[in-house]
């Protein structure tokens, strides 16, 4: 095996679990991380958008730190005023957008973005990552953190050897999809606005959260709407538009006449349906190093995907010491 200073890994995905496996290998060990994302952003589901002057969460909405606030990290993230909370809530947000958390924390690191994995082969005792950009490039050990799915289908495109029983297992696991819609609204929500948002018994809305409220927009009456997992999934396939005409009545019933959708969104996977029980994070190829971990390990909570990215940090620093 090559010294840790001359070894590469390369990291998949740029979400909690990413971030943190980064985070922890980065201290322990001299290795040359390399982290690669398909999105023009950072950050997975922390995602922000802006619009009409205004800026949207679009994913994660806040982030409960109850069983992660003595992480060093988390204390880092408050005490620079990445993240904060109003009063005494237990929901923490990131001012300007959840976004800020990824970037703050993997500002030092060596970040490809638009790089979609397609598939993986060996040559000459490498791993070689092949991408959607027909970039070809080598490491030598591998850290995949985006959804079962995606991982699923990368590792059924490769050419390599890792152990087929667990893959098995890992397509049992699946996801709740979730459609948002960003609304901009001339009504102040007052009955609605419970620290940051309210969960609501709509049949086809879970959520509705206020991007004032949280200073992610400066501007008044940004909101994001969660569609219900039922409805996601029963009209994921449709085309934007289709998908707010049928939202209408529920929309106006919410905001009133006066709302305009500024943007929507969709995230094919969600909310983790069923969990992975054996462990926080797997190791697939122990003869080489290829590396799992997402929230589908842990609760599908940002403390489980955090969790997770640690157990699969704290993995790869045994593996290499």
């Amino acid at each position: 095996m090559k010294k840790n200073n001359e070894r590469t890994v390369s990291i998949i995905g740029t979400g909690l679990s990413s971030i943190f496996s980064c985070l922890r290998i980065s201290e322990a060990l001299s290795v040359r991380i390399q982290v690669f994302d398909k999105a023009r952003g950072l950050g997975g589901r922390l995602a922000t958008r802006r619009a009409d002057g205004g800026r949207f969460d679009h994913g994660a909405q806040y982030m409960k730190i109850n069983e992660i606030s003595n992480l060093k990290e988390i204390e880092k993230l408050i005490n620079n005023n990445i993240i904060t909370n109003n009063g005494e809530s237990e929901r923490f947000f990131s001012p300007t957008g959840m976004t800020n958390i990824a970037k703050f924390l993997l500002k030092d690191f060596d970040i490809k973005k638009e790089h979609k994995l397609l598939s993986i082969n060996k040559d000459k005792g490498h791993y070689i990552l092949n991408f959607e950009n027909n970039e070809t490039i080598p490491t030598d050990d591998i850290i995949l953190t985006c959804p079962m799915p995606q991982t699923i289908e990368i590792l059924s495109n490769s050419d390599i050897d890792y152990d087929y029983d667990a893959l098995n297992e890992l397509k049992q696991l699946e996801y709740h999809p979730c459609i948002v819609v960003m609304i901009k609204s001339k009504n102040k929500l007052l009955n609605l606005n419970k620290e940051l948002g309210s969960e609501l018994d709509f049949k086809n809305i879970s959520w509705v959260g206020d991007n004032y409220l949280k200073k992610v927009s400066e501007i008044e009456n940004f909101y994001t709407v969660q569609c219900s997992p039922k409805f996601s999934l029963e009209h994921f396939d449709l085309e934007y538009e289709e998908i707010n005409q049928i939202l209408d009545k529920n929309l106006k019933d919410i905001f009133g006449l006066n709302y305009e959708v500024m943007s929507n969104h969709k995230w094919r996977y969600s909310i983790p349906k069923n969990f992975y029980q054996k462990d926080s994070s797997l190791i697939l190829d122990s003869s080489g190093f290829i590396g799992i971990c997402g929230d589908i390990f842990t609760n599908g909570k940002v403390d489980g995907a955090i969790r997770s990215g640690i157990s699969m940090a704290e993995k790869y620093i045994k593996y290499e010491i």
